[in-house]
């Protein structure tokens, strides 16, 4: 039986489909029409066109799919997209879960993020059983990563086999609308004057993620939930070590937040026509930049048994992959790029 992948064209989903396919397993991937397929070209890999709004196309995708994984989902850091933030993030869910009981399927892993657990100090990061304080960012992704694994686990009551897993911020290669990439080209670029002067997040390279999922998959504890990071880093600490890799000078400024808030008030009010334009400048961007979004992974270190993978190694090879397809280039003494 195919294993069915939603999000298969999206950063994690593109790496878990090719590890899935490079060891036999035959997988079929839920795409909208307008999706681009590359780096899926495989006879293991089928597509089943439908979105994850779309309950009735959910289910003919899953119809003969003994296993999911769902990682389709609205990720953007913004004040506003509450609606269509709902639609595929709690909605979607609800349909893939939906789905999976009328199915049969026999295990769901859900690809959550750390945004649905909380977060703590560098000294004292969260864990699995934190508390949820991310209201304050005000943040419609945030709320519903958290409302959309509340779904899950309501499955889970009524009988639903089915494991979340909680990603970090994730870095590595085939990131082919760059996502996390976007910071790594930008510092290459000299495109990243400065940083903020505090806050930081959990980093995790996106073969650590492929891994983490896979072994939730097969050894998972069924309603538990496995927080996926692997190191806690300062933004300013991964400006400097992305300049270190691709050797350029690293962002020179570090800024208070007094300083940026002005900025991202005009941002909020002109994305009112225009909000595709300051998906990366905006208000709740500039308040999860400073907010210290460490949490631990020990649990799924512990109970999945996977692998410690190191972030700089991670950026590494983005870097070595976005040269490869031509997303940066030489110039001069430096980088460029057409995406930033």
């Amino acid at each position: 039986m195919p294993t069915l992948v939603t999000g298969a064209t999206g950063f994690v989903g593109l790496n878990l489909v090719r590890s899935l396919t490079g060891s036999g397993e035959k997988v079929r991937a839920l795409v909208r029409r307008s999706s681009p397929r590359e780096h899926l070209e495989s006879d293991m890999v089928e597509f089943a066109v439908g979105d994850v709004t779309d309950g009735a196309s959910v289910r003919a995708a899953m119809e003969g799919c003994d296993r999911v994984y769902h990682l389709a989902g609205w990720v953007q850091v913004t004040p506003w997209g509450g609606d269509v933030a709902r639609r595929v993030n709690v909605e979607g869910v609800e349909n893939v879960c939906c789905a999976c009981v009328a199915c049969g399927v026999k295990r769901l892993v859900h690809v959550s993020s750390i945004a649905a657990v909380g977060h703590g100090p560098m000294k004292s990061p969260a864990d699995e059983e934190a508390m949820w304080n991310f209201g304050s960012l005000r943040a419609p992704y945030y709320d519903t990563k958290r409302e959309g694994e509340m779904v899950v686990r309501r499955y889970v009551g009524d009988g639903l086999d089915a494991v979340v897993v909680n990603p970090g911020y994730v870095v590595g290669p085939f990131d082919v609308r760059p996502t996390s990439g976007r910071v790594i080209l930008r510092v290459a670029a000299g495109r990243l004057p400065g940083v903020p002067s505090r806050g930081g997040i959990a980093f995790v390279d996106v073969r650590q993620v492929v891994e983490g999922m896979r072994a939730a998959m097969d050894r998972g504890k069924t309603g538990d939930r496995y927080v996926l990071v692997g190191e806690n880093i300062t933004y300013a600490d991964f400006g400097a070590r992305i300049a270190r890799i691709v050797g350029v000078r690293g962002p020179r400024f570090r800024l208070p937040y007094w300083v940026l808030w002005p900025g991202a008030v005009v941002c909020d009010v002109v994305a009112r026509w225009k909000p595709s334009a300051f998906a990366d400048a905006n208000s709740a961007i500039l308040r999860t930049g400073f907010c210290d979004q460490y949490l631990s992974g020990e649990k799924a270190y512990r109970e999945l048994g996977i692998s410690r993978w190191p972030v700089d190694r991670a950026i590494s090879d983005a870097f070595e992959w976005f040269q490869r397809v031509g997303y940066v280039r030489r110039a001069g003494d430096g980088w460029s790029s057409d995406l930033i």
